[in-house]
């Protein structure tokens, strides 16, 4: 389907964006390691803008790693909204969950709401919540079943000292939580463990004559067990 309006665009964005309303992007620094540079100006406050004034002296921070899922940060990827799918770059920022779209012919990103999206051989779901924005879960395994996997993207900032030219502003961490959404029931989490994952699959003792469950597990070993417990349903 070539036309887009069946797309939600939010709003446009420049091709290097904001945090802090200072302008960011990401790159290898000269030692190869993923950095994140913003460049603005701070005031005498300590208060981070991107407009100077006469009381304003310009301030770079350099945070280690990236708030987005790859790097570069736009891989070529499918969205999918209402059962149709439409193929452009796509950017995941892990931080805010915010989906960024940049199609072949326009040189303007576009912030979208996707139903779900891919970026290579990774499959994003759509899911929302009580209360909050959605949030995207990447699916690891989809059968009868489903184990879905929430990447949370976190920004730990620290104090720089002034005499160590070698340290960040701060370190982008990723943690994962795992959930496993049953057929027609809400995705409930899990901790890789023998005990949580048998809470969720309503059982008390081992319920997989091939699969022998350890009381802690690897992710393969949960969609193994999810998989085996599919089949024996």
């Amino acid at each position: 389907m070539t036309s887009r309006l069946f797309f939600l665009f939010i709003l446009p964005l420049s091709l290097v964006w904001s945090i802090s309303n200072g302008q960011c992007v990401v790159k290898n620094d000269y030692a190869g390691r993923l950095v994140t540079i913003c460049n603005g100006y701070q005031p005498k406050a300590g208060f981070f803008m991107n407009r100077p004034d006469q009381s304003q002296t310009p301030k770079t921070t350099v945070y280690l790693g990236s708030p987005y899922l790859t790097f570069p940060v736009y891989e070529d990827g499918v969205l999918e909204v209402n059962h149709y799918q439409t193929s452009c770059k796509i950017a995941f920022n892990l931080v805010t969950h915010q989906v960024l779209c940049r199609f072949e012919s326009d040189s303007i990103e576009h912030a979208v709401l996707p139903d779900a999206f891919r970026v290579g051989a990774q499959r994003f779901v759509r899911k929302s919540g009580p209360q909050g924005p959605p949030v995207y879960y990447k699916v690891l395994y989809a059968g009868k079943s489903k184990v879905l996997a929430q990447i949370k993207g976190t920004l730990q900032e620290t104090k720089r000292e002034a005499y160590r030219l070698e340290e960040f502003d701060g370190i982008y961490t990723r943690q994962e939580r795992y959930l496993i959404e049953l057929e027609n029931k809400a995705p409930q989490a899990v901790t890789l463990s023998r005990k949580s994952v048998l809470r969720v699959l309503d059982h008390t003792s081992d319920p997989l004559p091939s699969t022998t469950l350890k009381n802690k597990l690897t992710v393969p070993e949960l969609i193994e067990a999810v998989a085996a417990y599919d089949g024996f349903q």
